[in-house]
């Protein structure tokens, strides 16, 4: 019984944290307000973990981080194989990929949210920067494949860079303002059309 009480006040926490944190961001949230989400004291908190930052660390885990990261590496892996960049089939392993990836993001919303949007001051304040990097490297391979003589200046660069990076903050604010899931699927759907015309456009 003891550890059953135990478990369930830690998951209280944790819970009460991954909401704090993807309101506020983890720079701004405090204990307390923690703790009032969680329904417990500040001091219970302390019993369970160090600090905020040991918080932190269970609630976007390392694990949680890599399974996002070879979910969406798979998916622009998938994407190399699309000969036409704004209509991708269906049956197409990148519709596959991207089903996977949006399942995912709809399971662990509040989670993506805090690691892709709400994480300064943490260890993965530049995750969001660096698969923003990754998403524009990926695309301008994909392009000098299909364009050899294609001319990669710093404006197409920035370009690219801010494309993906609206991306991703298009994709935090779908996933903190709604939540069922129909919805997520129809903007994310929406956004992606509009997305992978303007690659198109962009790089073929």
């Amino acid at each position: 019984m003891a550890q059953y009480l135990k478990d369930a006040v830690q998951a209280r926490i944790t819970t009460g944290a991954l909401e704090v944190f993807a309101r506020r961001g983890f720079r701004k949230a405090t204990m307390a307000e923690i703790a009032a989400a969680a329904g417990v004291s500040t001091g219970n908190i302390y019993r369970y973990y160090r600090n905020k930052v040991s918080l932190f660390d269970v609630v976007v885990s390392d694990e949680f981080v890599s399974t996002f990261t070879r979910l969406l590496r798979l998916r622009v892996k998938a994407f190399d194989g699309i000969a036409d960049a704004g209509e991708p089939r269906p049956g197409e392993a990148y519709r596959a990929a991207s089903e996977i990836l949006l399942a995912f993001a709809i399971d662990d919303r509040l989670r993506l949210v805090v690691l892709l949007g709400r994480s300064e001051g943490t260890r993965l304040e530049g995750f969001a920067s660096r698969i923003i990097s990754e998403l524009q490297r990926q695309a301008l391979a994909y392009a000098r494949r299909r364009r050899p003589a294609l001319k990669v200046t710093p404006g197409l660069r920035f370009t690219l860079g801010q494309i993906y990076r609206n991306w991703i903050g298009t994709l935090v604010t779908v996933l903190e303002e709604f939540e069922t899931e129909a919805e997520i699927r129809e903007i994310v759907d929406s956004v992606s059309s509009y997305h992978l015309a303007g690659l198109r456009g962009l790089l073929t």
